[in-house]
């Protein structure tokens, strides 16, 4: 049995236990995590990292890292998501309103190995334990890391999108994915960037070979390329330790940029013009300090 049993043996939890986790799975979720990274990027200051602006640079090049090797390691296993992934019944109390935002996060469709919400959650979270060195301890950075990790992966399964395999795999892979870039990056946010551009062009030619019919997949790669160039290019001409930006400039840029960036990884573009739009957009959320300091 390819899921162990742990998904259908979740399947009969209460409908409140469903729609919590389907919450909590947002915690990896593409907008929470970009839009959660941009801000960090734009507000953060000292209390948080000694080099806030270095930090939340590298972490938003982990989030694209986190994205380009999902896309690289399902297309490359194509396997499928567990029975019933792709529906999802809302509880009978739940307004109807509600109803399409309900089924939007409690299923999911593609590829189901790795999970891609484990995978991201666990280079992301992992991330932020690392590089915001002046928050709490390492020890309990990384204990709050796992721990939102171990959430997210088990909610995955809670709302019957994934298997038991598929979370575990995610943690393994996302750890890797992690360590490596960190390594490479050696403190140096551009050097997170190329690398997320990269792993960007190794999961778009994943795709193109293996998943030629998933043509979302090969759009995400490319997503993935456009904003590791964009932000390359715009760290290393003008990135750097700029004050952080006060949160009546921050928000609405989160929000115009996060839109911009959205829509394109939505889908519909053609693939040279998401790589570019992700290109613009992320590049103009790394130049936004620079910009607004003037120096």
């Amino acid at each position: 049995m390819h899921g162990w049993g742990v998904t259908e043996a979740l399947a009969g939890l209460p409908d409140w236990v469903a729609l919590l986790f389907a919450l909590l799975t947002q915690l990896a979720d593409a907008w929470f995590v970009f839009g959660g990274l941009a801000l960090l990027y734009l507000l953060a200051d000292e209390r948080l990292a000694s080099e806030p602006r270095r930090a939340g640079a590298t972490l938003i090049a982990l989030a694209i890292c986190a994205l380009a090797a999902t896309v690289a390691f399902k297309t490359t296993f194509g396997v499928h998501r567990p029975a019933g992934a792709g529906t999802a019944t809302p509880p009978a109390w739940l307004p109807a309103l509600f109803d399409p935002v309900y089924a939007n996060i409690s299923t999911g469709d593609g590829f189901g190995f790795p999970s891609g919400h484990a995978t991201s959650s666990s280079v992301v979270y992992g991330g932020l334990a690392l590089a915001l060195d002046r928050l709490w301890t390492r020890r309990k950075r990384l204990l709050a890391a796992g721990g939102i990790v171990a959430v997210v992966a088990l909610s995955r399964l809670v709302i019957g999108v994934h298997h038991l395999p598929d979370v575990l795999a995610g943690i393994v892979g996302g750890t890797a994915v992690l360590l490596a870039v960190w390594w490479a990056a050696d403190g140096r946010a551009d050097r997170a960037f190329l690398a997320a551009a990269a792993i960007g062009v190794v999961a778009l030619v994943a795709a193109t070979v293996f998943a030629p019919d998933h043509p979302d997949e090969a759009l995400k790669a490319g997503i993935a390329v456009g904003g590791g160039i964009g932000a390359a290019v715009a760290w290393r001409r003008i990135g750097g330790e700029h004050p952080p930006l006060p949160g009546r400039i921050a928000l609405p840029a989160t929000l115009v940029l996060g839109a911009a960036w959205g829509g394109i990884y939505a889908g519909g573009f053609p693939l040279p013009a998401a790589v570019v739009g992700s290109a613009v957009a992320v590049g103009a959320v790394v130049a936004l300090p620079w910009a607004v300091d003037g120096r």
